[in-house]
């Protein structure tokens, strides 16, 4: 199978980042560290056409990526893998669906649709860090894959400690509540990319007999 829809996993993640980075400039009243990147896309932010192009860009590509590392089973065709690649996909869909649910403002009433936002975000968290860990438990098999695998749970790791105090800084107003989130997606925003590098390279070295017997 061709290997093209990695670089789906190369632009989307690079898209998003973008996006942070200029929705935040194009406003003076975004503070990086303080705001969430939900608040790019309020119902009436500036720039909201062009952050949701943006964002909407990054989770179609994610979609994409997820789906076709499902599809192709040239990688590797466990079952830990298989569930990770849906994990892909699903955050992607998810992504999605909340710019149909935008966040409500800071200190408004909440209402049904920045209720489901939030419910989205939630189920997205755990795909996040799921998706991380499964996939590097699944390619240690590999002899070229080790590094990256280490690299992998060490990513979860960040993701999982840094999102938690992310969500507790944010329900408390705290002044650095966007800079863990950001902390949080940017670091699993650079494992996709890697991940879809080491993909299109194809380089993942000779499988280990013992180990695959115990991992698949």
């Amino acid at each position: 199978m061709k290997k093209s829809y990695a670089l789906f996993g190369i632009l989307g993640p690079i898209v998003y980042i973008l996006a942070v980075i200029i929705g935040g400039a194009l406003r003076n009243d975004y503070s990086q560290t303080f705001n969430t990147i939900s608040e790019l896309t309020l119902a009436n932010a500036p720039n909201k056409l062009l952050m949701d192009v943006m964002f909407s860009f990054y989770n179609i590509s994610l979609l994409i990526f997820g789906v076709g590392a499902y599809l192709d089973s040239s990688i590797d065709d466990s079952k830990k893998y298989k569930i990770a690649t849906i994990f892909l996909a699903l955050i992607g869909l998810f992504g999605l669906l909340m710019y149909f649910f935008p966040q409500d403002p800071r200190g408004t009433a909440f209402t049904m649709t920045g209720t489901i936002h939030i419910i989205l975000a939630s189920i997205i968290s755990p795909l996040t860090i799921l998706s991380i860990f499964l996939v590097g438990l699944s390619l240690r098999k590999y002899s070229g894959m080790k590094i990256f695998s280490i690299y992998s749970y060490l990513s979860g790791v960040i993701v999982l400690i840094s999102g938690g105090i992310a969500a507790v800084s944010v329900a408390n107003n705290s002044l650095y509540g966007g800079l863990f989130e950001k902390i949080t997606i940017i670091t699993f925003m650079i494992w996709v990319i890697i991940l879809s590098i080491i993909i299109l390279k194809g380089k993942y070295g000779s499988k280990s007999p013992v180990k695959s017997e115990i991992t698949e």
